[in-house]
């Protein structure tokens, strides 16, 4: 397919070029998640064996083609290899691939409905080739997703149709950058995948779907309106079930990795030095199960504090209260963690913070989905980890005069910021709001969704918007109960939408992508699109990178 030209507004770059090589391998279905286990070549050779699994339930019989140079059936795409898999969507093949940095892609095809095309980005021919051998133990989260299958077509959408300057870099700038619209788009994948609604008309392909919500959403401008865009996309009876999806990938555990950062892939490299921790978090349920789609009462969001945490030099996560446990290999971490009488299994990305927004010590921000393990209900932790006495300087990045975002969010004082709603009672949303932060935590403006962009998406009626929504939440302290200064709070907060206010408590943990509101019946999340506040490192240290060559926008 050609993707029509936009002008890219880049952000700014993330991760070293080593980092992110690939994201995810889940086809629609029922969960679980997937892997291309390993990766040999012979660099002079230029050939390359990889071994992996079509999962999401298993994907019996999944075509596996290998591309150079861009995803299947899109233009300029050549085949490097093709295979079947077997019964529980196992494959090896080997391939050769081109010479120079042309960009790899890994994608499947359900047999039994070979609309469900899923992408996604491997890295370049010769970082591949020159790799050497890529398991599990040094590339945890390599997999092809709705997730990886919607950054694709937002990186083609942002950078004219091409996939020529795609890097692993570019690739995860776009993760963060995009986040929301990736969520939508990725629901509006798995809503088809997943036979969850019907669409109408029924599209061509995934790939073709995620192209189109792409192209109509005007992704680089003030009036990106993806979530709305993707709902009369898919028409049908898709709108009235679609707005709780993207809290729900959010907090998956094989699609919440996908969302942040990248992959290392280097062996031995850690990206969290050895060292005791404390772990300050935020726990909040979604009501959704991994095995119904039928809501349930979730526990009431909560705060997470442990000071007993050690992490080895081999990435094993332990604590000497026995509440925490987990490993760490690259920048995927998967934890186990025992809050009162639940537990909780999590998978998800670290990430180490700006040093100026922390004093005592490089701490790192954990983003991650999982499951009560009695409920299997779908929960979102949002965590740091920091050294004993470390402490946040939530004002150590200044805010620029008069910022602007991509997102048409102006303002005099503190920065621009974008808040995307999801879930029941909130829905599908964007509030556009002005941060100002201070030593100890935040103040924020009214709503300033005076813009276009900000008028209520509305599921139920995406081609009627009513009143925009607006958060009120105009003070925001440290958790001081049990100490956690890492968190901010506003237990007076309230989300407003089309005349109903809903009071509840706001939770912000440094460096992550969401804002847990928590109401009286249930977790909602806002998704904060990317700020200098919330820009990681997957190594294990990070001086910001050159904050002055920074553009004022903060997109």
């Amino acid at each position: 397919m050609k993707h029509p030209t936009i002008a890219l507004i880049r952000p700014w770059t993330l991760l070293p070029l080593a980092a992110a090589l690939a994201l995810s391998l889940s086809a629609c279905g029922g969960g679980g998640g997937g892997s291309v286990g390993s990766l040999t070549g012979t660099p002079t050779a230029g050939k390359a064996t990889l071994s992996g699994t079509a999962i999401d339930a298993p994907i019996a019989g999944a075509s596996i083609t290998i591309t150079a140079g861009a995803p299947l059936n899109d233009t300029g795409a050549t085949t490097a290899g093709t295979i079947t898999a077997g019964s529980n969507g196992q494959f090896t093949i080997t391939v050769a691939l081109p010479a120079g940095n042309v960009p790899i892609f890994a994608n499947a095809v359900d047999p039994t409905n070979p609309g469900v095309i899923l992408s996604s980005y491997l890295g370049s021919s010769s970082a591949l080739i020159a790799a050497g051998t890529l398991t599990t133990s040094n590339l945890p989260d390599l997999d092809i997703s709705p997730v990886s299958t919607a950054a694709l077509a937002v990186y083609a959408q942002t950078n004219g149709g091409s996939y020529a300057g795609l890097t692993p870099t570019t690739y995860a700038s776009t993760l963060q950058t995009y986040r929301s619209d990736i969520l939508a788009i990725a629901a509006a994948i798995k809503a088809v995948g997943d036979n969850l609604c019907t669409p109408s008309p029924v599209p061509a392909s995934t790939t073709n779907l995620a192209a189109q919500i792409a192209a109509n959403s005007n992704l680089t401008s003030g009036n990106s309106t993806t979530l709305s865009t993707a709902a009369t996309t898919l028409g049908g009876n898709c709108p009235t079930v679609f707005a709780s999806l993207p809290q729900e990938m959010a907090a998956d555990p094989d699609f919440a990795p996908e969302l942040d950062l990248g992959d290392v892939i280097d062996a031995g490299i850690q990206s969290v030095t050895a060292g005791t921790y404390q772990l300050q978090g935020v726990i909040a349920e979604t009501g959704i199960t991994s095995a119904s789609s039928t809501p349930t009462k979730p526990n009431p969001a909560s705060v997470f504090t442990d000071s007993t945490i050690t992490v080895d030099a081999s990435g094993n996560v332990t604590s000497s209260d026995g509440y925490v446990k987990g490993t760490l290999v690259g920048n995927l971490i998967n934890l186990s963690v025992m809050d009162g009488a639940q537990s909780y299994s999590l998978r998800g990305k670290i990430g180490s913070i700006p040093t100026a927004l922390v004093t005592g010590g490089q701490s790192y921000s954990i983003q991650s989905g999982g499951t009560n393990t009695a409920t299997q209900t779908l929960t979102n932790f949002e965590a740091v980890l920091a050294p004993a006495g470390a402490a946040p300087v939530w004002n150590g990045i200044a805010a620029p005069a008069n910022a602007s975002s991509r997102d048409g969010v102006s303002c005099t004082a503190g920065f621009p910021v974008r808040l995307d709603a999801f879930g029941d009672v909130i829905g599908g949303g964007s509030v556009g709001e002005c941060i100002t932060p201070n030593a100890t935590g935040w103040t924020m403006s009214g709503s300033v969704s005076t813009d276009s962009a900000f008028n209520f998406d509305d599921i139920a009626s995406p081609t009627s918007p009513t009143t925009p929504p607006s958060l009120t939440a105009p003070t925001w302290i440290e958790v001081s109960s049990a100490a956690s200064p890492f968190i901010l709070t506003d237990s007076s907060a309230s989300f407003s939408r089309n005349g109903v206010t809903t009071p509840g408590t706001t939770y912000y943990v440094m460096g992550t992508q969401a804002v847990v509101f928590a109401r009286t019946n249930g977790n909602n999340l806002l998704s904060l699109h990317d700020t200098r506040l919330t820009r990681l490192s997957e190594m294990a240290t990070n001086d910001g990178g050159d904050s002055s060559s920074q553009q004022q926008q903060d997109h």
